[in-house]
C-alpha cells in the first residue's frame, strides 16, 4: 500500500521548488547581464538603485540592507563601481557619512542595464492581467511573511507598511486600503517599492 500523500504539503513543496527555479533563473539574468558590462550581479543591483531610486538613502550601509548583504560587502562593491568611474562618493549633509551619486558614465551604464529582467518582463505579460495582479499579491503576502520572521530585510512594499489595512473591502479586485491615500488598493496597483512607505 503506498503511503499517503498530504496535497497541501505536497502542492507548498512545489511552489517552493518552483520559486527557488525562478531566483535560479533570475540570478542567472543578473550574471549575463552584469557580466556583458563587466560589473558583478551586486554591482548592477546597486548602479540600478541608485538611477531608479530617487529617493532611496545614497549609502553605503543603506544599500547594504536593500540588497540583504554585510557592509563590506556592499563597500568592496562601492569601491570597484568608484574605480570604474560610475559613482563617486561625496560628504552627506550631516558631514560624516558619504554620498553616493551616479556619474555621467553612470547613468549611461544603469539606462543599458534597465532592461536586463526583460526575458522575465516578456513571460509575465503573456499572462491574463488578473492572473498577474494576483500573482503578485501573493508574492508580496509571501515576502511580507518572511520579513516578519525575520528571513528577509525591509522591503517597501505595502504589505509591509504601517499604513496598509489587509481585507477591509468586499470588492475581490481591490480587497485591501491604503491609510495613507485614504482609497481602496486594487491588485494590480499594490506597490514593491513605495516612496511614500513607512515599515510596520
Amino acid at each position: 500500500m503506498e503511503p499517503e500523500v498530504n496535497t497541501a504539503i505536497d502542492l507548498d513543496r512545489r511552489l517552493a521548488d518552483a520559486i527557488e527555479r525562478l531566483g535560479t533563473g533570475m540570478r542567472a539574468l543578473a550574471q549575463q547581464s552584469a557580466r556583458t558590462r563587466g560589473l558583478s550581479p551586486l554591482q548592477q543591483q546597486a548602479v540600478l538603485a541608485l538611477f531608479r531610486r530617487p529617493t532611496v538613502r545614497r549609502e553605503v550601509n543603506a544599500l547594504a540592507a536593500e540588497f540583504d548583504v554585510t557592509t563590506p560587502t556592499m563597500s568592496d562593491a562601492v569601491s570597484a563601481l568608484e574605480r570604474k568611474q560610475l559613482i563617486t562618493r561625496s560628504p552627506a549633509a550631516d558631514g560624516r557619512r558619504r554620498s553616493l551619486t551616479l556619474t555621467p558614465l553612470g547613468v549611461s551604464v544603469a539606462r543599458e542595464l534597465t532592461d536586463w529582467d526583460a526575458p522575465l518582463r516578456d513571460a509575465l505579460a503573456r499572462l491574463p492581467a488578473e492572473d498577474r495582479a494576483t500573482t503578485l499579491h501573493s508574492l508580496l503576502r509571501l515576502i511580507a511573511d518572511l520579513r516578519r520572521r525575520g528571513v528577509m530585510s525591509a522591503a517597501r512594499m505595502c504589505t509591509t507598511c504601517r499604513f496598509f489595512r489587509p481585507d477591509v473591502h468586499d470588492d475581490p479586485a481591490a480587497p485591501h486600503h491604503c491609510a495613507l491615500l485614504g482609497a481602496p488598493l486594487p491588485l494590480i496597483e499594490l506597490r514593491t517599492d513605495c516612496p511614500e512607505h513607512q515599515p510596520v
